[in-house]
């Protein structure tokens, strides 16, 4: 079995219409593909349950019993976009932020991490679910120089 390594490529997400710019000034992020040990910290699982008041699973001794019926299970996975950003995304081009009439630029992972400017979530989303990605996507992409 062979497997393809691309430690580090150019991804241009497809997201508010920055495909449809011309190249020169579509928004594209440098991607460092994560390593097998990094790519457990992306995600947690919190589940909890709740019981009814008459079937909890101690008994008033304090001894356990089984439960019967539950209240409600809940289970959430938390992507931590915090820790992609800061350790999977290289350089940033062409995104410009707009803040107080100034305007600067971002241009790596930390401060795309820090950015709240409106529609940020869009470009946060891509990227995370790119670097989540375990295959090849269609989405444009280059070899990093």
């Amino acid at each position: 079995m062979v497997l393809k390594e691309e430690p580090r490529y150019w991804f241009y997400p497809d997201v508010l219409k920055n495909l449809e710019q011309p190249e020169s000034e579509q928004v594209c992020v440098e991607i460092i593909r994560p390593t097998g040990s990094q790519s457990k910290e992306f995600t947690t699982v919190e589940s909890s349950c709740e019981y009814y008041k008459n079937d909890q699973p101690v008994d008033s001794n304090g001894n356990p019993r089984d439960v019967i019926k539950f209240k409600s299970l809940r289970t959430e996975v938390k992507i931590n976009a915090d820790y992609i950003l800061r350790t999977c995304v290289g350089k940033v081009k062409n995104l410009k932020i707009q803040k107080d009439g100034e305007e600067y630029s971002i241009e790596n992972g930390a401060q795309l991490a820090e950015c709240s400017a409106y529609g940020i979530n869009e470009i946060v989303s891509a990227i995370c679910n790119e670097v989540k990605s375990d295959v090849p996507t269609d989405s444009k992409k280059k070899t990093s120089e």
